[in-house]
């Protein structure tokens, strides 16, 4: 739509190609320049006019002369086009002018040259974003390296802090359970028991931020696989967890044809991490399922909860440490649980997953035997 106010908004050739930025030069068949426009003549400090007639090659210095003639000539030639090449325009009054040039090549029906078109980009502006898009590189690549070195150190400190509470705690533990045996008043039972039960969890963070350590510093969760009675390691987890908590019901369904080679210690750490995490998050009204199953081809074990469901986007990052889903999550915990979960998986090669809907969460641990 035009009128006095809007101007015709359709691509007016003239205009782009004199108010470019770029430098446009066309030749004919034979290379001699038939138009210029007045940014390339400004690069070469003359007139657009003054170049007509001249061979493109006659604008470059004397190597890009060269190189154009026994190279680009005869790569337009068979080609019809070149991309990007670096040139130098010829002296400009101010030294040789750097620019890349794109050519292009028209023929007729007859496969004869008709006329030629050169696009000149300056080089300087170019080169110096690239020499910056290098630094900027260098210097991420120097950052990221401190922080991984500044990663490393802070959890080896972890690794080191953890196991070196573990020899003060455990004279604690030792010293209250020494304690506990003696003739105590109602109130110092009670007490004790409030050290007995803070000790060993404070233990059971220690065991997890070991693992953290462990995990993170590449060698992973070791494990010492041997053949195993699936179904009383599964039976003895639970009835911990139902002493712990004896207002929950957790209710098991084994089908385990044999035994299963794995590490009896790692796996009831993952299935006490499975169950103390639907404990915590789902429904108190609801029981949680332990389904376990084992074949000549893999063995399989499935803790089910009722509860709020899980969005996709917490998924993703579920098995991430000290991660935590929701906002009613366990404060006194690490939000290591599910994290070591995983990396237990992974040492027995197995896959642990996640489903969730608005009737069930699932976590399953499946191995191939």
């Amino acid at each position: 739509m035009t009128d006095k106010h809007y101007p015709d908004l359709s691509e007016d050739f003239d205009d782009f190609f004199e108010s470019s930025l770029c430098g446009f030069v066309i030749t004919d068949g034979s290379g001699k320049i038939t138009r210029m426009n007045q940014c390339a003549a400004n690069w070469l400090h003359g007139t657009p006019d003054h170049y007509t007639g001249k061979r493109f090659s006659d604008i470059l210095s004397i190597g890009s002369k060269i190189y154009f003639e026994t190279h680009l000539w005869p790569m337009l030639r068979v080609q019809g086009k070149f991309d990007e090449v670096s040139v130098e325009l010829t002296d400009t009054g101010k030294g040789k002018l750097p620019v890349y040039v794109n050519g292009y090549e028209r023929k007729d029906q007859n496969n004869k040259p008709v006329f030629m078109r050169f696009t000149l980009f300056k080089a300087t502006d170019r080169r110096l974003y690239e020499e910056n898009l290098k630094m900027s590189k260098k210097l991420m690549e120097t950052n990221l390296k401190s922080e991984q070195e500044q990663a490393l150190i802070r959890e080896q400190f972890i690794a080191v802090l953890g196991h070196d509470l573990r020899n003060p705690l455990g004279a604690v533990m030792s010293a209250a359970q020494l304690l506990n045996r003696s003739e105590l008043s109602d109130r110092d039972k009670k007490l004790m028991n409030i050290i007995q039960s803070s000790s060993k969890r404070m233990y059971e963070m220690i065991s997890n931020i070991m693992d953290l350590a462990r995990g993170r510093l590449g060698g992973g969760i070791s494990i010492n696989p041997v053949m195993v009675d699936l179904s009383l390691l599964l039976d003895e987890v639970s009835n911990e967890l139902k002493v712990s908590f004896p207002d929950r019901t957790i209710e098991s369904h084994f089908n385990i044809k044999n035994q299963v080679k794995c590490d009896p210690g790692r796996i009831s750490q993952l299935v006490s991490n499975l169950l103390a995490n639907a404990i915590t998050h789902g429904f108190s009204d609801s029981p949680i399922i332990l389904n376990a199953d084992a074949t000549d081809e893999f063995w399989q074990i499935s803790v089910i909860n009722g509860g709020q469901k899980i969005e996709q986007e917490a998924i993703k990052n579920i098995f991430n440490p000290f991660h935590r889903v929701g906002t009613e999550s366990n404060q006194n915990g690490l939000g290591l649980g599910l994290y070591i979960a995983s990396e237990i998986s992974k040492a027995h090669n197995g896959d642990l997953s996640v489903t969730s809907d608005d009737d069930k969460t699932c976590f399953s641990l499946r191995v191939r035997s």
